[in-house]
Parts: structure tokens; C-alpha cells; sequence
């Protein structure tokens, strides 16, 4: 497999390599655990016979690339109980838009294909019973752009659904009132408390109500052995600004198209912190502390509030912004500066 300039289709952890191996080797994503190997979540290139990366931030430091129990951290299944969720809010600030956000949680359970997997054997249930989806072990998942191979759990939001019945929103924040933030419906201020995941994108796979509103290229079969161009990862579909009929909302800045927004554009992803193309916000190994997490992890036991600021500047700034808390209330990260939340 050997096409300089194209793109192997993306798998989300075909064997968790990335977790133990300080460099890694990457091959396309096939439809069982065992037919190849990957980055979590990276764009894979192929050149020259080779399907070889680099992986300068690999190995299993505290601080390590793949959120997981790395080096001197817990097993997930002696965890506390406390620590097997976050809190997630979120708020738009926006005052002329609704939001329409898509957002995938994947969660990777601890076994002989994923060593580091967040997830004990004995808690599925409990990402079942909030709503994550099971994908066993042998089995694979696609969702948009990416491949899921099992043993994995997938939580996509309201399925992505602008609305839910009536006029209740479902992956979608109203506009702010004046100064004051919009909060989401289920990710309130208060918080959502959710079974942690090891990934969070937000990404629009073209299914439902997300169909309409699609603008980036859709991989074909992201889980088939064949190598395909398209669009890089951090410029795929991940949120809108919209009107309250869900059609995008332009901006007299930057043009009708820049109610579209894209991995590059939210703080603490690997595309606007790392420079890597990849979008997803990773799970810190269990040992790690505020002082030391990278800056696209987030901690157990802890809360991310997530704010979207329609910022419409040119050059641009990330428009949703994070802030993370730990544990024990600590900042991970906070807001970007450029964003002026209090």
C-alpha cells in the first residue's frame, strides 16, 4: 500500500500501540482489532513502500500521548468512583447564532487490545446505561471520517440532532441574552456528569440532521483496507453557527461559509495546540496533575466547560475555548486569553 499523498483511513486505536511504543507503526484500519496498527485518531500518510510516522510524543510518561493508564498510573478498575466520570458544561456566548455542535465521546476498554483503556470490563454497563453504544472486541465502528475498533464505546450527542421534540434543542445552544451566556440544555452550568472517555472530537460524520449542513469531503468506508484522499483532519466539519431554522449563519467579516467551523479552531485539540493533525481533546494518563497535562489532555474526576464565542477576527482565534479543572477544582487549562471570559 503505497500511494505518495494519500490518505490511509483513520482508526481509532486499531491496537493501542500508541500507548506502549515509543515510536509507531501505522497501517490502514481494517475491521478487527488485529488487521492493523495506529495513531489514535491521526491522518495516516503513505510514501515510498513505507507506513512508517514518527512518534516523538509517544512512550508512556505520565504526560504520554494516548490518555490511558500510562506508566505509574492506576488501573482503571481501582479507581474511584468518583474518578470513572467528568463534568462537562457548556455555554455559547454568541448573541445573534445557535449553535449546532456534534460531539463523540470514545471510550477504549482495558484488555489485551487496549492495555491503557480507561474503561474497566466490569463498569460497561455503566457508559451503557448513560448512552454510549458498545462495539465489542473483533467488531469495528465507523463514525464520519473515522474507523472505532472494539473493544471501544462510542457516545454521540443526541445523534447530532438540531432539535429533539418541539422546540427543545438537542445538539444545539439558543444564541446568548445580551452579555449573559446561553447554557446548553443537558450540559448545563451545573454540569452533565458523564463516564470519562479517552477521546473527545467534535465531528460531523453526514448522518441526520448533519447531513444538511456537511461542507468538508466524507471519507468512503473509513474501516475498509483501501487508501483515499480528502480532507485533513483538522479542517473536517465539527460545529455551525446557525440560524433557528439550523441553516448556517454567515459572517459579514469573514464571508457567508464562516458559520463552519473546524478542529483547527478549538482550543486544546492536537490540530490548534500541537500542530498535529489530529482533532481529538485525549484523557490524561491517570498519574498525571494539573501542573504537567499536556495541552490537549483533560483529567479524571475533574470538569471541562466548553464555550463557544463567535469571534470573528481575521487572523483568527480558536472559537470554542475549554477550560479544565481537576479533581480537587485545580486549572488544567483555562480559557484562551484572546476569548476575554471571566
Amino acid at each position: 500500500m503505497s500511494v505518495s499523498g494519500l490518505r490511509v483511513p483513520r482508526c481509532i486505536g486499531c491496537l493501542a500501540l500508541a500507548a506502549t511504543l515509543g515510536s509507531f507503526w501505522t497501517a490502514g484500519c481494517g475491521t478487527s482489532a488485529g488487521d492493523a496498527y495506529s495513531l489514535l485518531g491521526f491522518p495516516l500518510f503513505t510514501s515510498t513502500g513505507t507506513t512508517t510516522t514518527g512518534g516523538a510524543t509517544g512512550g508512556t510518561d505520565s504526560g504520554g500521548f494516548f490518555g490511558g493508564s500510562g506508566s505509574g498510573s492506576t488501573d482503571p478498575c481501582d479507581e474511584a468512583t468518583t474518578r470513572k466520570f467528568i463534568d462537562i458544561s457548556m455555554r455559547n456566548l454568541d448573541p445573534r447564532d445557535h449553535v449546532h455542535y456534534f460531539l463523540a465521546l470514545i471510550a477504549l476498554v482495558q484488555g489485551d487490545v487496549y492495555p491503557n483503556g480507561s474503561v474497566c470490563a466490569d463498569d460497561v454497563t455503566l457508559y451503557t446505561n448513560f448512552g454510549y453504544t458498545e462495539i465489542p472486541e473483533g467488531q469495528a465502528q465507523e463514525f464520519g471520517n473515522f474507523c472505532i475498533v472494539g473493544p471501544a464505546l462510542i457516545y454521540f450527542h443526541e445523534s447530532g440532532r438540531f432539535r429533539s421534540t418541539g422546540q427543545r434543542l438537542a445538539s444545539a445552544i439558543a444564541p446568548a441574552q445580551g452579555t449573559s451566556a446561553t447554557f446548553d440544555e443537558f450540559f448545563t452550568s451545573a454540569g452533565a456528569r458523564v463516564p470519562v472517555p479517552d477521546l473527545i472530537y467534535f465531528h460531523n460524520p453526514g448522518t441526520g440532521d448533519g447531513a444538511g449542513l456537511r461542507v468538508s469531503d466524507p471519507s468512503i468506508a473509513p474501516c475498509d483496507l483501501v487508501v483515499i484522499a480528502g480532507d485533513a483532519e483538522c479542517e473536517q466539519d465539527a460545529f455551525y453557527y446557525v440560524d433557528q431554522n439550523d441553516l448556517r449563519a454567515g459572517s459579514a467579516t469573514l464571508g457567508a461559509g464562516a458559520g463552519r467551523r473546524v478542529p483547527s479552531e478549538i482550543q486544546g485539540t492536537g490540530c490548534e495546540c500541537l500542530g498535529f493533525q489530529d482533532a481529538s481533546q485525549q484523557l490524561a494518563p491517570s498519574a498525571t496533575r494539573a501542573a504537567n497535562a499536556r495541552c490537549n489532555q483533560f483529567l479524571r474526576g475533574g470538569r471541562i466547560e466548553y464555550a463557544f464565542i463567535r469571534n470573528d477576527r481575521n487572523p483568527p482565534i480558536p472559537q470554542l475555548v475549554w477550560r479544565v479543572l481537576d479533581s480537587s477544582g485545580g486549572v488544567v487549562h483555562e480559557f484562551d486569553p484572546r476569548a476575554d471570559i471571566p
